[in-house]
């Protein structure tokens, strides 16, 4: 049962927490984690300028620190992790794509940080990931 995990993390602290809960669960049930963070290959549009392929370099350098602290938190737990970062749209690739790669059975992941505006133009990636996973999801808070 949940012999792999799949733990998006953004950098957030509902992505830590998500991380700190997944871990603990991974401990219990001798599970291997699979954190991924995802970062959008849409143009970036803010105040009328664009940003495309400079940004995703700055989420990939962003991504490569968090990620690195998030396996020394695992390791020294002694649960076994992977890591990696992708580029894509982080809604269907986190519901549908990478448990599919993966061959994980469930997801754990932070409650949304969107509120508001932003929530009503991008909606949450939490709610889609709860409503179109192909697995079993945690939501932690």
């Amino acid at each position: 049962m949940y012999e792999r995990i799949l733990v998006p993390m953004d950098g957030s602290k509902n992505a830590h927490a998500a991380l700190i809960e997944a871990t603990k669960l991974a401990k219990e049930l001798g599970s291997k984690l699979f954190i991924v963070s995802v970062a959008s290959d849409q143009t970036y549009a803010h105040y009328g300028a664009e940003f495309g392929s400079e940004i995703v370099t700055h989420f990939k350098d962003a991504a490569s620190k968090f990620l690195e602290s998030a396996v020394e938190e695992v390791e020294a737990q002694g649960v076994p992790v992977e890591t990696s970062f992708r580029v894509g749209l982080p809604k269907p690739t986190i519901a549908k794509t990478l448990p599919a790669e993966l061959h994980t059975s469930l997801t754990v992941i932070g409650r949304s940080g969107v509120h508001g505006f932003g929530r009503a133009i991008m909606g949450s990636t939490t709610s889609y990931v709860v409503h179109n996973s192909d697995t079993s999801v945690l939501v932690v808070d």
